[in-house]
């Protein structure tokens, strides 16, 4: 085997960002994330490397006050500007694969890019599974301290106790879609809340425009769209739903309709043709496929979804360390195995136990027949 040595630390910082952006880029969620205050996902890169580090993402909450008029006196009569804080743990994630010798191996990143491809795919895979089971998680309400000020919330599995998930709805109902209609929510009662979704309330335009109402209509932690051109007028929320809730959907006459007659005729760019995402009423439609269902919990078992329509700062994400290769070798130098490493965390964008960003829906998921 020729000489083999170490890359300098300038092409290993090179070679971790831009394997970062490859695998971040590789999955669903990569077009909504962003340092952005008004991300969909906002990222936040604080490079302590350790794991288990808390990282804290900060939320301004919406001024409420109707200020002053006229020549009246402003003084004394300011707003205390709602300020709270996201916290994000990160975690050590590391995987490896081993590759036999090869004369083309000079460095490290050599057998790093001998590997690439497979640790990538396993990285964006690992981060869209991540992203799922946070856009689905149950906040838990995290309290007030001996000053009044509030503890960050914490976050469990969606299939977590009965008492977690009862709090959720409690603290969320406002932001809680159960089938096709707000009635279906029974107050402070998960299972119950579930049980009235039936067979028949699949995702259509109706529900869409129900979700989207909901979420205009929030008051306290207000979730705010997209604003992509302020100056035009137009904000967007964006729907991450799973395949059952996707083709119903697509199928939908309304949304079918919209598609094909306002946006670009031909197989080269419409999504009727192409797959991919489906517009209607200021709601980018965004299929992942991933997206498991919540079970067989509906009224007379019905198979349930959980589909999410997300606003401005709907999740955050975090890295502690960005991904770094590390190599070993055995068998005097015949065995090479590479790792990847980083440190990394990500979780809903909540305060005092409510979903700051998104309305999480319930919807019938029927299997494919």
């Amino acid at each position: 085997m020729a000489n083999f040595k170490l890359a300098n630390a300038s092409e290993v910082a090179q070679w971790s960002n831009d394997y970062a952006k490859e695998y971040v880029r590789d999955t669903p969620f990569s077009p909504y994330m962003s340092t952005r205050d008004d991300a969909v996902i906002r990222v936040k890169n604080d490079l302590t490397g350790q794991s288990g580090a808390v990282i804290h993402i900060p939320y301004i909450g919406r001024l409420t006050g109707a200020g002053v008029t006229g020549g009246a006196k402003l003084y004394d009569s300011e707003e205390q500007m709602p300020n709270y804080s996201c916290a994000v743990r990160a975690t050590l994630r590391r995987n490896a694969v081993g590759i036999q010798e090869s004369e083309t191996f000079r460095t490290v990143l050599d057998v790093a890019d001998a590997a690439r491809y497979t640790l990538k795919n396993w990285s964006a895979e690992r981060l869209r599974d991540d992203l799922i089971a946070a856009s689905q998680s149950l906040v838990v309400k995290g309290g007030l301290d001996a000053d009044n000020t509030y503890i960050e919330d914490t976050y469990l599995p969606f299939a977590a106790s009965g008492a977690a998930a009862n709090s959720f709805v409690t603290n969320n109902a406002d932001r809680l879609l159960f089938g096709n209609a707000n009635g279906n929510l029974v107050a402070g009662n998960m299972a119950n809340s579930l049980l009235a979704v039936t067979a028949g309330m699949k995702l259509s335009a109706g529900v869409l425009n129900l979700a989207k109402t909901k979420a205009q209509l929030t008051t306290t932690l207000k979730i705010n769209p997209i604003r992509v051109d302020s100056t035009a007028g137009r904000e967007w929320f964006v729907l991450f739903v799973g395949p059952e809730g996707y083709a119903d959907l697509a199928g939908d006459p309304t949304i079918l309709a919209a598609n094909k007659d306002a946006r670009e005729r031909g197989v080269g760019d419409n999504p009727i043709f192409l797959g991919g995402d489906l517009l209607y009423n200021g709601i980018i439609i965004r299929q992942v496929v991933e997206m498991p269902v919540v079970g067989t919990v509906g009224a007379s078992s019905a198979r349930v979804g959980h589909a999410v329509l997300c606003g401005a700062n709907a999740m955050a994400l975090s890295w502690a360390k960005k991904p770094e290769p590390r190599v070993q070798t055995f068998d005097y130098g015949h065995q090479n195995n590479c790792a990847i490493m980083e440190i990394r965390g990500q979780n809903k964008f909540s305060v005092a136990g409510v979903q700051t960003g998104m309305v999480s829906i319930f919807h019938a998921a029927n299997a494919f027949a």
